[in-house]
């Protein structure tokens, strides 16, 4: 460790957080619990932007079948999970293996037997539920086997060190995902079992495939490492029984057909996925941005594993990824942008485009073959009906067809999480991703460019 790279805002950190975790190992497991969960429901009120990010997750998640005021009732009892569950991870790390398993119980471990007798490798399929850093604390589960986990090292350093060393105390040999994956790949074959978190977003590296419905960029970390290293995979996780009481699941192994191609096994590890977190909603980490759009390439014509949608998948129940595209501003244009929608259209599997665009020019657009949503903007331009339809409409991301510092503005603050358009002075700060286009505005080859720009086939 360099001491170059620890700040004074390190140490301090570093201090303030030995401090609470012994202020915390004296208190009571329960009354731990109680302080987490008072403080979760207070922070639910506190915290908008993630209160707003929880209950968007729980809407894409759960669609129409919950209420908003379910999903935002189902969104407070998981602030207050959450950091009641955090506040007692610090304290199980101060325990024995064996006081630790005095607060939880066991099911499904049973499954663990035969990989255990065959001295068969384990991949733990883990997602982040519950209090999830008991698991690095339990001995008695597959007790023969040497376990591990690969995980993302914290940014600080000394903390990091820390918990580490707490994670490790009991047996487990942690793997930070920096250092590659030829250790824990050694690991399992040795015989180990291996714990990987498969619940994240994985960016362009991932595979796009459906958890609850909706496309999510999803890592196939661990479907590789089973097919290099003949590990069997089993979805493991922690849910909240009560004040204080978790329980440890283990479900029937995620078996694999010979030949199996890795983005196949990928989205039948994210159905699991989605099975566990259905088990006990209010203890996943809806404040994790799972269903993130990337910066840039939005689009998945290009991205590297680009997406998998099962065989047996109904694709009319897929979730669609929702664009607010702001059209030109006068017919000719709009007849000119016409190619690059269609671009943009045929960019991935789920897309459904709604048009922005001036009530004069609804009838072109309501004529196309495509069939376009359309929402229109009076002669008066922007008012409260406007701004609330396109909210209530819940859009994935917004590409802008025209430079209008209002109209970048307003569509920003409807909660759009991604705006795309071009560059301009008055319009750059409402954007996200600001695209630098050198071709005639209004031009066929503009708009080609805009759709290029977000991942649409490159024609230009």
């Amino acid at each position: 460790m360099s001491a170059r790279s620890i700040n004074m805002v390190d140490r301090i950190s570093y201090i303030l957080f030995r401090l609470a975790e012994g202020i915390i190992s004296v208190i009571p497991m329960r009354i731990c619990y109680w302080i987490g969960s008072s403080t979760g429901t207070l922070l639910f009120y506190l915290l908008k932007k993630y209160r707003s990010l929880a209950i968007r997750n729980l809407r894409f998640a759960y669609g129409d079948s919950q209420s908003e005021s379910e999903l935002a009732k189902i969104a407070k009892l998981h602030f207050s999970t959450l950091s009641a569950n955090f506040l007692c991870s610090v304290k199980i790390t101060t325990l024995s293996s064996e006081r630790v398993e005095d607060y939880v119980e066991f099911e499904g471990t049973e499954y663990l037997q035969k990989s255990e007798i065959e001295k068969t490798p384990i991949i733990y399929l883990t997602p982040h539920m519950g209090a999830w850093e008991l698991l690095a604390q339990i001995k008695s589960v597959a007790p023969s086997i040497k376990q591990g986990a690969i995980y993302r090292a914290l940014s600080n350093k000394l903390i990091d060190k820390h918990v580490l060393k707490r994670r490790e105390q009991n047996g487990l040999k942690a793997f930070d995902r920096k250092d590659g994956f030829q250790a824990p790949i050694k690991h399992l074959n040795e015989g180990g079992g291996l714990g990987i978190l498969v619940d994240q977003n994985a960016g362009y590296k991932g595979i796009w495939c459906p958890l609850f419905g909706k496309l999510a960029s999803t890592s196939n970390l661990a479907p590789l490492m089973a097919k290099k290293t003949g590990a069997t995979m089993y979805p493991y996780f922690v849910s909240t029984l009560k004040p204080a009481k978790w329980k440890i699941t283990v479900r029937k192994p995620l078996l694999v057909d010979k030949g199996e191609k890795i983005s196949k096994t990928t989205a039948r590890m994210n159905l699991e996925v989605e099975k566990m977190i259905r088990s006990s909603p209010e203890d996943w980490f809806w404040l994790h941005n799972r269903w993130k759009v990337p910066k840039t390439n939005f689009l998945t014509y290009y991205h590297k594993r680009s997406y998998y949608i099962p065989n047996d998948f109904d694709r009319e129940t897929l979730k669609k990824f929702k664009i607010l595209l702001l059209a030109p501003n006068t017919e000719e244009k709009c007849q000119l942008s016409m190619g690059a929608i269609k671009k943009i259209a045929e960019g991935r599997p789920d897309t459904e485009i709604t048009i922005l665009c001036d009530s004069k020019l609804s009838s072109l657009w309501n004529s196309q073959e495509n069939h376009f949503k359309i929402i229109e903007k009076c002669h008066l331009g922007w008012n409260k009906d406007l701004s609330e339809k396109i909210t209530d409409s819940v859009f994935d991301a917004a590409v802008l067809f025209q430079k209008s510092k209002k109209d970048a503005k307003k569509i920003k603050q409807c909660g759009i999480p991604h705006v795309a358009g071009c560059s301009s002075n008055e319009c750059n700060k409402f954007l996200d991703h600001v695209i630098k286009n050198d071709y005639i505005e209004g031009s066929s080859d503009h708009y080609l460019k805009i759709a290029e720009s977000i991942g649409a086939e490159k024609t230009l």
